[in-house]
Order: structure tokens, then sequence, then C-alpha cells
């Protein structure tokens, strides 16, 4: 190639980029509408045929019955039953794996995924419904100040499921603070079974993170669907109740 072509190939590229680089495309015309997906549309056979497989393999798995729950259980704050039966089961489950007394058992609000529970069989399939996220349990050690810290934070947010602690909310503030029958003592270190998620300074929870973590290395799903099993085996039915842990001071 000579080098006067050369350069007229180098000016003619240079020429198209300087007059294309600073040009907006638009597209000329643009049209969309919601198409409401009622009884009256035919599925497509061709995409059943191919998920149907993939569908009922997972069935077969996710509804297979653990344990049976004698009420209707709602997700509510500042307490609900169906967060006092997650926290709970947070508490029994994180003292088991870490051989720890735990004094407090915290769960986020919003790490409850399912708005409530009906009652009748409790599947693997609710288990992941309740709890999608692969979250951890663990363990903390906090003293007193820190867990008004803590309860002070809940109480902004309205309220979360809480074990092995009482409170009321009063001005977004956490006031008469009960660990088991005691008030709580500032001096004091309260072993607290939290999720990592929460631990690790989700939801607003930063003042955790430099905390060191007990590890059980255990998914709270997994802990969940063993406190079910469990339950079966000896006999009992899944329950929970309103026990004023969480209340609006008058």
């Amino acid at each position: 190639m000579s080098k006067i072509y050369s350069n007229k190939v180098l000016i003619f590229l240079a020429a198209l980029a300087s007059f294309t680089a600073c040009k907006t495309y638009y597209p000329v015309t643009h049209t969309d509408n919601l198409e409401k997906v009622t009884h009256q549309i035919s599925p497509d056979k061709n995409i059943k045929a191919f998920y149907q497989p993939y569908k009922d393999s997972l069935d077969k798995s996710m509804k297979v019955q653990l344990a049976t729950l004698s009420q209707d259980l709602m997700k509510e704050q500042p307490e609900s039953t169906l967060g006092n039966m997650m926290v709970d089961i947070l508490k029994v489950e994180t003292e088991k794996y870490t051989k720890k007394k735990i004094d407090i058992a915290i769960l986020n609000y919003g790490g409850i995924r399912s708005s409530s529970l009906a009652k009748g069989p409790l599947l693997i399939e609710n288990a992941y419904l309740l709890m999608p996220f692969d979250n951890y349990l663990v363990a903390l050690n906090l003293t007193g100040q820190q867990i008004q810290t803590f309860c002070d934070i809940i109480a902004e947010y309205g309220g979360w499921p809480v074990a092995g602690i009482s409170f009321q909310i009063q001005n977004k503030k956490a006031i008469n603070i009960m660990v088991g029958e005691q008030p709580l003592d500032n001096s004091k270190i309260y072993c607290t079974a939290t999720i990592d998620y929460v631990a690790n300074g989700g939801d607003g929870m930063e003042f955790l993170r430099p905390i060191p973590q007990i590890q059980t290395g255990v998914l709270y799903r997994e802990a969940i669907m063993e406190y079910w099993k469990e339950q079966t085996k000896e006999g009992k039915q899944i329950s929970a109740s309103l026990e004023n842990r969480v209340s609006y001071a008058k």
C-alpha cells in the first residue's frame, strides 16, 4: 500500500469518527402496550413441556412435610406470632450449635420473607419461602450498653422479633428493657444470637461489625427445618403466641 493511499485511508477514518462521535441516535418510532394475563390466555405448550420436568423434580423435593402448624401465624410489628416462632428457633438452634447459653436472640423484621403461614402442614418449601437467603446463625457477646443501642435501633424501625428480652417503644427509643426477668445491666455481657447479615452490619446495625462473631456454620434455613423435624419426632406441633416482647409504651 502506497504512502499516499494510506494517508487517504487515515484521513477518511478520522473524518468518519469525528462525524459519528458526537451523534446521538434515537428510535424513529416506539410503541408498547400492556397485556393482562388471564385464564383466557392459553399456555405455550412448548415452553410448558420444557420446564415441566424441572418443576416436577423440584416439587418432589420441596413438598415434603416436616411438621404441622397448629394455627395461622402472621408477620406484624411491633410483635407477631410468626416473628416469635422464627426468633425462638434462632435462639434454640444457636444455643445448640454454639454450646453456649444464649441470653438474647434478635432477628431483623425484613429477613422474614413470608407475611404469614397457614395452619396445617409445614413443608420444606415453607422454610425456603420464609428464609430464601443463605444467612448463618451466629452469636455475639454484647455489653448491656450495646444491647441498649441494638434495641434503640429496633425501636426506630418499629419493632423486630426478639427472644429472651422485652422492651417498650417510646419516642422511637427502647425503654424498660428486661433480659429474662431482670432489668438490663449495662455492666453485664449478654450472649446474643442473630444472623450473620445483621452481625455484619445489615439493616442499620453497623455498630456490630467490629464485634467478634461466634460462628456455627449452620444456615438459618437449615436450622428452621431441623427444629421442625425435631418437634415432630417429639410428637409436638409448631405454635407461637404474642407475649408483649416488644410493645408501645402507654
